[in-house]
């Protein structure tokens, strides 16, 4: 029997959006998107409005980037960008989502991000075929506190040096 939301269409791609609200819910402060989606950037942009925080969304795909600029509100800054080492992420964020491509990409930014983040939500954290691209394996030691949200696939894992990770549950 196939699990609801196993990759079978869109609704797979929904799979962080449950540790994605609750890291939201209990984090504070500017809120970093590495990636953009159909779910969580329009959930993110209303959460931030709501709580009045601010949202930085970043992109190296135009589809994503240029319908989202044209919808965006004062606390929603969305950047197209061509050089992921560019991207100005070593600051202090509440919450970062790191959902981009390439895949190899990702472990580089979580690296980035490691110090300097409260609490990293990484999606697609399954191991299968294409684990290895992500470069996971490489930043786990590199928190103290991690939570592995496995109910809906693809997975998503939650990582803080801040703050543990049981409110997660």
């Amino acid at each position: 029997m196939t699990r609801p939301f196993q990759r079978n269409g869109r609704l797979g791609h929904a799979s962080h959006i449950v540790p994605l609200v609750r890291a939201f819910d209990i984090s504070q402060g500017d809120v970093l998107e590495l990636g953009m989606g159909w779910y969580s950037t329009p959930i993110l942009n209303w959460l931030c409005g709501v709580a009045g925080r601010q949202l930085f969304s970043y992109d190296d795909v135009s589809e994503w980037t240029a319908p989202v600029r044209r919808h965006r509100k004062d606390y929603h800054r969305v950047a197209m960008i061509e050089n992921w080492e560019t991207v100005p992420i070593e600051v202090p964020w509440g919450l970062a989502l790191v959902d981009h491509s390439p895949a190899e990409r990702r472990g580089i930014e979580i690296r980035r991000l490691a110090n300097w983040a409260e609490y990293i939500v990484i999606h697609d954290t399954q191991v299968d075929k294409s684990y290895g691209l992500y470069g996971y394996d490489a930043i786990w030691p590199l928190f103290k506190y991690r939570y592995d949200y496995t109910r809906l696939l693809p997975q998503t894992t939650v990582v803080s040096n801040f703050h543990s990770l049981e409110r997660m549950d």
